[in-house]
Order: C-alpha cells, then structure tokens, then sequence
C-alpha cells in the first residue's frame, strides 16, 4: 500500500504542460506514491499521453470517464479509489518541485495533530518564468484569515487521509477547496501552512481560474455564508461576506491586471 496517493483530474489542459506536471510528481524524491489520474474525457492526444506514462510507471491509475463530470465529483472518486494514508493534489498544469512531498510529509510527521497544509508557491507563466512569488506569512489564526479570504493554493493540498474522507462538495462547481477548507476548520480538523514555496502554479489566461473568475467568486461568497451558518464562525465575520459581494462586482480584467501585470 503506497504512502501517499496523488490525485489529480485532466481534461483540457495544453499537452506540453500536462506532461510537466506529471512528470513533476513522477520525479518527486519520495517515490512511495500512486499517482491517480482521472482522464474527463480528454482530446485524443491527452489521453494517449496518460497512457503512455501510465505504460512506463506502475504507480500511475488512470480513471476514465465517459464525459467530463467536473473536477469537484473527479477528486471524489480520485479519493475513493485511493489506498495511500496520506492524500495530495495536484493540477495538470502546475508543476510540484522536486521535494515537496518529501517535505509536506516530514511536516505532517513531526506534528502529527495537524491534518491537512498548504503551501507557497511561484507562479509561472506558459514559458516557465516565474511571473510572482506566493510569500504568505503562517497565520496566528487559520480558521479566522482562511474566511477573510481563500490564500490555499488548491494544488499545494497535503493531508491525511480521514480529513480527505470528508470529500469535496459536489454542489461547488467552483471554489470548491475553498468550501472545503472552510468545513474541516469549522469541524475543527487542525489546518497549517507552510511558508516554503514548493509547487510552480501556472497562470494561464485560458485557464479555468480566469475564465470562469466570477463563478469562482461567487462560489467563493457561498461557501463563507454555508460556514457562518453552520459551522461556528465568529458572526463579526460577516463584514468580510460584504467585502467579498463588492469584490464580485469589480472586473475581472481589473484585477487581473492588479495582481498578474507581468502576465497580462
């Protein structure tokens, strides 16, 4: 039985930083690892792609389905099918530096009380150059900054499995690391964060995170109202529900510029 299981959903990503990004994960210096893909009914030469590696490296579990479910209800399954006592994810455009597993786990190990991390990371652009480094500062209070506003990268999760187990929700299309952060902190599942960067997040213009930018946000106002509600925030959180409502209705393009000017 593997360590760690990878898990990971491809659909339409460029063929060039697909291949990076698994062959990111295939190189990692742990190597007790599976690595679950679940192919959503990619274009032919991804999916080719998949099964070459999946050919070359026994670790690689490939899922197929027949049309494209989505990434929240992929993770599910992802997770569902994985054996490893550790779960990470990981995105088909993004690439995980050598040691991130290596350090996520050791992390893990020597506090055994916390059950799921993030980290920092680069962002690149489609070339590979590092456009901004992610240098957020390890809250004093998790569960309090994580509702002023998301600053998880989704592709730096690490964690142990029974925090996984609570599955992603599958009525959020979008946002939904955000939703589930929010629910394992108000369940009182112990949260951390690692201020090393550790994976190279890819900003791409076509991606999903700028196309469908006002989805996510307001995915994003759903979940901290589902947490205020149900899962015992300090109501003096509420202004910061507001502060995400005016954010929604400024343009995209705006702050995109704002935070991406080297891209854009």
């Amino acid at each position: 039985m593997p360590k760690i299981s990878v898990i990971m959903a491809a659909w339409n990503e460029q063929k060039i930083f697909l291949k990076k990004s698994i062959e990111s994960i295939l190189n990692q210096t742990f190597t007790d690892l599976e690595f679950i893909i679940i192919d959503n009914n990619s274009p032919e030469e991804n999916s080719a792609l998949l099964d070459s590696y999946a050919k070359k490296d026994n670790r690689i579990i490939i899922i197929r389905n027949k049309t494209n479910i989505g990434l929240t209800k992929s993770l599910n399954i992802a997770i569902k099918k994985s054996q490893g006592e550790f779960i990470a994810r990981m995105d088909g455009d993004d690439i995980s530096l050598p040691d991130r597993l290596s350090e996520q786990l050791s992390f893990l190990k020597k506090n055994p009380t916390i059950d799921i991390i993030g980290a920092n990371c680069n962002f690149i652009n489609k070339n590979d150059e590092i456009i901004k480094k992610k240098t957020i500062k390890r809250p004093s209070n998790i569960k309090t900054k994580l509702f002023k506003g998301n600053f998880f990268t989704h592709s730096t999760f690490f964690g142990k499995r029974k925090a996984f187990e609570e599955l992603y929700n599958e009525n959020f299309k979008r946002a939904q690391d955000y939703e589930f952060l929010l629910r394992l902190a108000g369940k009182g599942y112990e949260i951390d964060y690692l201020e090393d960067i550790l994976l190279n997040y890819r900003i791409n213009k076509d991606g999903v995170s700028f196309v469908n930018s006002k989805e996510q946000e307001l995915f994003s106002l759903k979940a901290r109202i589902i947490a205020i509600l149900n899962y015992n925030y300090n109501p003096l959180l509420f202004p910061y529900i507001l502060k995400g409502a005016l954010s929604f209705l400024l343009p995209c393009k705006l702050k995109h510029l704002i935070n991406f000017k080297a891209l854009l």
